[in-house]
């Protein structure tokens, strides 16, 4: 659980300064900010480990510890990559956006969206809401990243199974509500059943998420409803993941 992408660095030069490949490169990397949404986390990763090699090259930075297995993985995203040359990791960065996104064509279009941005986001590889989110449309996974409360009650009163249900990371509707505070589809996950204490694929909880973002309502909302404070692979309990003080006190009382 740590930023999607990286910050985009200031730069000292123009697009005319640039090399045509820099320049479509970094149009890429701009455009990549407005079809998150539509990319799963799989795909985003291979776009991150070839975004870092491309502006940094070979990976030389420590291997996670502590940090949940999104790190992790896009660590290894990077270091699978080896000594590839960056020039061709731009190559098939680009390449790969098209790929995924066949109508764009590399022309920049308008936007309000800044550039040097962080792309902040927990536990996904940033999912933006779209504008026209069509309600009955809406998979479990979705209406809880969305915080769409009435959604999830929906779906889990026609279909119980779904309280099971996990994306490709192990993530469940809970781990999705805690990661972005969404205290409404949160209350409904739990009202409907969702294992409070259900893990990932590096066996962390929700209440593991919830305190790694420092979300005081959704580590609340867990710890009343008997969320216990489970180790990870790395040992480490949503206890020792907590920063916040307020969030401390509220484990401390429930451990």
């Amino acid at each position: 659980m740590a930023e999607a992408l990286p910050d985009y660095p200031d730069s000292d030069f123009s697009d005319e300064d640039q090399s045509p490949l820099d320049s479509l490169f970094n149009k890429a990397a701009d455009h990549l900010r407005k079809v998150t949404n539509k990319l799963n986390n799989g795909q985003l990763l291979e776009l991150y480990g070839l975004f870092k090699q491309g502006t940094e090259g070979q990976c030389n930075t420590p291997k996670p510890g502590w940090l949940d297995g999104k790190g992790r993985r896009k660590w290894e995203a990077w270091k699978n990559l080896k000594d590839m040359p960056s020039e061709e990791a731009k190559e098939k960065y680009i390449a790969l956006l098209k790929k995924y996104d066949p109508d764009w064509s590399g022309t920049p279009q308008k936007t309000n969206i800044d550039t040097k941005e962080t792309w902040v986001a927990v536990s996904s590889m940033r999912y933006s809401p779209e504008p026209d989110l069509v309600h009955n449309e809406l998979s479990l996974l979705d209406a809880a990243r969305e915080d769409c409360g009435e959604r999830v009650k929906e779906l889990l009163i026609k279909k119980p199974e779904l309280k099971y249900e996990k994306d490709e990371d192990g993530l469940t509707a809970l781990h999705w509500a805690a990661d972005r505070n969404a205290i409404n589809a949160l209350s409904a996950a739990l009202s409907g059943g969702c294992p409070i204490d259900a893990v990932d694929e590096c066996g962390q909880t929700a209440l593991h998420y919830a305190v790694s973002c420092g979300h005081v309502e959704s580590t609340k909302i867990l710890t009343k409803a008997g969320a216990t404070l489970l180790e990870d692979e790395e040992g480490n309990t949503p206890l020792d993941l907590a920063t916040d003080t307020e969030i401390k006190k509220i484990l401390e009382g429930a451990d």
